[in-house]
């Protein structure tokens, strides 16, 4: 599924098991088999696939957004785009419209949108997801891994759809160019700036094109003739200095511009593959995938295959390799075992200021920008660098962010003529270093970056309710960063407002928590009227700034402890004791062994005990019923679920937790409000 983390949109196919045999991740048939998916253009058992062509039919209704002809040419474009790469065979044909909202094997590759539900008629789910791609598949004999039938879904329930990069909406044609390639066999590629790589920002164009790994992907799975002769394959083993083979490592190969061209994962036996690879020569490396969920790169975000690769080992030194056309290169790369002492989870936005899990595009000629990465153990101290020509650094320094974590900057420019593609940012101290592949994306003109976009703060999904705390995301929003002070909120700050009108007329200033150029967190101001509003924000310049949006009766939002979207919730655990006491105790904390954020086993004592979980977020303060609350998939008794008055915007959940989840440890934390989901949390249960 897609988990929204700042403002990051996760896109994952239904089919979770994948396995990488060339320079990408592959999707494979399941856990413990890898041989990976894909049509057979030549040989099928499926009328999807005729004259070599794969046929898909998109449904007459569209989106409720967006005209149907608009829709059609954006999906049109999008699978012109994989069709489009000269040294892929892979070609698609538009069949009839239909009117079919079913995922079953038909016999035809379905597009549509469910509108009305967050549920397909056949019971697919897509709550909190901007779309999904199912495939079936031969799983075993000797078409293991074939294709035989699809379909792609648009959740339109939750999200808003555009054909024009709109900051409010999910672009079409850039979320179906990433669900195309999953059609197409192709998994998460864990390189920043590649259409494969599991985030996008809302209203972003940029995944509408490919980067080198896409294309060299589509090519090394439907190669023409002569494609895998005219380049090189880079082939080996990850080992640490035990000696024990490395499963799971991220083996990425750097041009001589240093753009990260293309990656893979290696096998639970340490070998690795990277075909399809332009002769020349190449830096490379071999890094682990970070081990927490919602982080830049992270092993949650590659299919199943891969669920316990390894992450206890360093990122490697560089290797440097020459590639011939049609010649394959051994290289054995060893890594040494244990954790490292640090590690980069986040990139900034070109402020600085906010920092989200998905790399940052600049455009050529881009001046006086800030850049910056954090994570766990960043030290005072450690150098920041960047790969390839055409930046120059300007000045480094150093900030503690609100996770508590170190994050190292660099102010920069980027030369008129350097070349695009996905730069590496390269923290380093002492003998270690931790990557952020792809982490840098250099783009021509003045790039694709949204102009204001508005999610939830909780769990930055693009649905907000009445009196909810909001984030806006930007450029220009503010002349200056500043911050609230109290709980007494201000309606300008930093001489920025933030104005609300509803569809009655009814305008209102937002109170404002905090404003900078990129970022401006705010509350939904009371006594706008549920429905369609306009938001605009003016900077201290009287530069304004207009988004539409859609003010929601509820739209929950579960905060998490590192302020993600996901992970441990920030919570706190209620106990009321037989003769009436009540003590609160913590439900998370802070590891500095971990450095990161860890749950605290609950207790939930004798059976007189009640014990509740509380639980904060936004959002839900005029439900029209209770919540229902799973902990571990046990429906939990919920005695209060409303404002929480010590906070501007915040709003409380009480559950009771059932005693039958004593000794389950880690479970998920899923709460529903009036029909709609909230982001899923954990809870720890002793």
């Amino acid at each position: 599924m897609k988990y929204p983390v700042r403002l990051v949109l996760i896109l994952v196919i239904l089919i979770s098991s994948a396995a990488n045999i060339a320079s990408y991740v592959r999707t494979t048939v399941s856990l413990g088999i890898g041989a990976s998916i894909q049509w057979n253009l030549n040989n099928p058992d499926t009328r999807i696939v005729s004259n070599g062509r794969i046929t898909y039919n998109i449904n007459s209704a569209g989106s409720d957004n967006l005209p149907f002809s608009d829709v059609e040419n954006a999906i049109m474009a999008s699978f012109r785009t994989w069709e489009d790469v000269p040294t892929s065979s892979v070609a698609f044909a538009r069949g009839p419209n239909t009117s079919s909202t079913s995922t079953a094997n038909d016999g035809q590759l379905q597009i549509f949108w469910i509108e009305d539900s967050t549920s397909t008629i056949d019971g697919l789910n897509l709550a909190g997801v901007l779309a999904i791609s199912r495939l079936s598949n031969y799983t075993s004999g000797l078409r293991t891994g074939e294709i035989l039938d699809a379909s792609l879904i648009f959740n339109g329930k939750e999200f808003n759809w555009s054909v024009n990069g709109a900051t409010n909406s999910a672009d079409v044609q850039d979320i179906a160019t990433h669900e195309i390639g999953h059609i197409i066999g192709l998994g998460h590629s864990p390189i920043g700036g590649a259409t494969m790589c599991p985030r996008s920002l809302i209203g972003s164009k940029l995944v509408r094109s490919l980067a080198e790994d896409d294309r060299i992907a589509v090519s090394a799975s439907y190669p023409v003739s002569g494609f895998l002769n005219s380049t090189g394959t880079l082939r080996g083993r990850v080992r640490d200095n035990t000696g024990r083979n490395i499963f799971g490592a991220h083996i990425v190969a750097l041009n001589t511009d240093g753009v990260a061209v293309s990656g893979a994962l290696s096998f639970d036996d340490g070998t690795y593959t990277i075909q399809g690879l332009p002769p020349g020569s190449y830096t490379v490396y071999a890094e682990p995938l970070d081990p927490v969920s919602g982080a830049y790169c992270s092993k949650y975000d590659v299919p199943g295959y891969f669920a316990t690769l390894f992450t206890d080992f360093q990122t490697s030194t560089d290797s440097q390799v020459f590639l011939s056309a049609g010649g394959v290169t051994n290289l054995d790369i060893a890594v040494n075992r244990g954790n490292a002492d640090f590690d980069s989870y986040f990139v900034s936005d070109s402020t600085g200021l906010a920092f989200r899990n998905i790399s940052l595009p600049l455009a050529q000629g881009t001046s006086n920008v800030s850049v910056g990465v954090s994570g766990p153990g960043i030290p005072q101290g450690a150098s920041i660098s960047f790969t390839g020509s055409g930046i120059t650094i300007l000045k480094t320094y150093f900030r503690t962010i609100g996770s508590g974590y170190t994050a190292v900057y660099a102010d920069i420019n980027i030369s008129p003529t350097a070349i695009p593609g996905a730069r590496n940012i390269v923290v380093t101290s002492g003998n270690q270093r931790t990557v952020a592949t792809g982490g840098l994306e250099i783009t021509t003109g003045n790039g694709t970056i949204p102009g204001l976009a508005v999610v939830s703060s909780a769990n930055y999904f693009n649905k907000v309710a009445a009196e909810s705390i909001i984030t806006a995301f930007g450029n220009t929003l503010a002349t200056q960063t500043a911050t609230a002070a109290g709980n007494t909120l201000p309606t300008s700050l930093g001489g920025t407002t933030v104005r609300l009108r509803d569809s009655i007329g009814n305008e209102r200033m937002s109170p404002l928590f905090f404003v900078s150029p990129n970022q401006i967190n705010c509350q939904v101001s009371p006594g706008i009227q549920i429905g369609p509003a306009s938001m605009t924000v003016t900077n201290g310049n009287g530069v304004a700034s207009t988004v539409n949006v859609v003010i929601n009766s509820v739209a929950p939002g579960i905060f998490s402890a590192d302020s993600s979207g996901s992970g441990a919730a920030a919570a706190v655990v209620l106990r009321i004791k037989q003769n009436g006491t009540q003590s609160y105790e913590p439900a998370i904390n802070y590891d500095p062994a971990l450095k990161r954020f860890t749950t605290i086993p609950i207790d939930l004592g004798p059976s007189t005990d009640q014990v509740f979980l509380v639980l904060f977020g936004t959002g839900l303060r005029f439900r029209a019923s209770l919540p229902t609350v799973s902990i571990g998939g046990v429906n939990c008794q919920v005695t209060y679920a409303g404002r929480q008055d010590s906070y501007v915007g915040m709003d409380q959940i009480n559950a009771r937790i059932d005693r039958s989840l004593i000794g389950r440890g880690l479970v998920n934390v899923v709460t529903v409000v009036d029909g709609t989901a909230a982001n899923t949390v954990t809870a720890n249960i002793k």
